[in-house]
């Protein structure tokens, strides 16, 4: 069983992960149920139609799809217990900095990003709140951002935090994370300095697709494992 989170992380990630401090009130946007988008995608998981939040203004519906399709990958189980830690997933256009939760990082310039002139207005995606945000037509590598996949890279940091909460599993993962982060992603300073950014990558390759599964499986065995169990609980 997924378990709620408990150990709040407040530090900083650029670009994937920064502590937001909000509740699971209305956010802007129109739920995936109630979008005409809806009528033309048969998913594995109904839960997404209420987690998911999409813009009221058009949008490109094949790069949403993608983004669906790929999010209805996860087990429903996972999915449910997204569902009832009050997690969301908005789907957006323009800026992310345009939300009332991260209207504080106009300007900013996020952790990864020191040798550049990038702020947080430019990131496509972030998570680790309640609010996971993810830009539409940038779930690709090299779209803004260096994760295998934006979506699914996000929503993993708000799991991290809200539904993986024993504290024998953090320990493990960490143990894990100390064999593992060097095979997978060598002289990547950003997964082997940061934890939580290995995890969200791992578990990104682990849901993608079946070639970047097994390449972590391949690589980085326990971690491959690790989400294995995960996913039997």
């Amino acid at each position: 069983m997924y378990q709620k989170l408990s150990l709040l992380v407040t530090a900083v990630f650029a670009g994937v992960f920064f502590y937001m401090q909000n509740s699971s009130a209305d956010y802007p946007g129109l739920l995936l149920e109630k979008a005409p988008i809806k009528k033309d995608i048969k998913l594995n998981s109904d839960i997404l139609e209420k987690i998911i939040l999409l813009p009221e203004e058009p949008y490109d519906e094949s790069q949403v799809r993608h983004i669906i399709y790929r999010l209805d990958h996860l087990p429903p189980r996972l999915l449910q217990s997204v569902q009832t830690e009050g997690i969301m997933i908005r789907l957006f256009q323009d800026k992310l900095t345009n939300f009332p939760t991260t209207q504080h990082l106009k300007g900013e310039t996020p952790r990864g990003y020191t040798n550049t002139e990038r702020t947080w207005d430019e990131v496509p995606g972030i998570g680790g709140s309640k609010l996971v945000l993810v830009k539409i037509g940038h779930s690709e590598k090299g779209s803004g951002h260096g994760s295998i996949n934006l979506e699914l890279h996000e929503l993993a940091h708000s799991i991290n935090r809200y539904v993986l909460d024993d504290l024998y599993f953090k320990m493990k993962f960490t143990a894990i994370w100390k064999q593992e982060a060097h095979l997978l992603f060598p002289d990547e300073g950003y997964f082997l300095n940061y934890e939580e950014e290995y995890f969200a990558e791992a578990f990104a390759m682990y849901y993608l697709n079946l070639k970047t599964n097994e390449e972590l499986e391949e690589t980085a065995p326990a971690t491959h494992q690790f989400f294995r169990e995960l996913e039997s609980m």
